[in-house]
């Protein structure tokens, strides 16, 4: 048997007979749900997808060095950089120091 919850228009299938709250077996209602009524899917963020050509989101030496970690390199090798550069710059950056 097939119900609708007349409040927010879920539909479900069910051998079993179920009553309350705002279910209805769809054949006793006139399919017309009050699209007032209804609430909208709550927004799902997904995680943003790590470009597949960046081979450092991959370097597990990367993900496991923090930014303060780097900064503290940079400044015992007395490189400038910008404070507000991101960490693969900065990463980067600090690579190029032991070459």
């Amino acid at each position: 048997m097939r119900y609708i919850n007349t409040k927010t228009g879920a539909v479900i299938d069910s051998p079993f007979n179920i009553s309350g709250g705002d279910w209805k077996l769809s054949e006793d209602i006139d399919n017309k749900i009050d699209e007032t009524k209804v609430k909208e899917s709550p927004k799902i963020e997904v995680e943003k997808e790590v470009p597949a050509d960046d081979p450092l989101e991959n370097d597990a030496q990367f993900k496991n060095i923090n930014i303060e970690q780097i900064k503290q390199e940079l400044d015992a090798f007395g490189v400038k950089y910008d404070p507000k550069a991101k960490k693969k710059e900065l990463y980067d950056l600090m690579l190029a120091q032991g070459k």
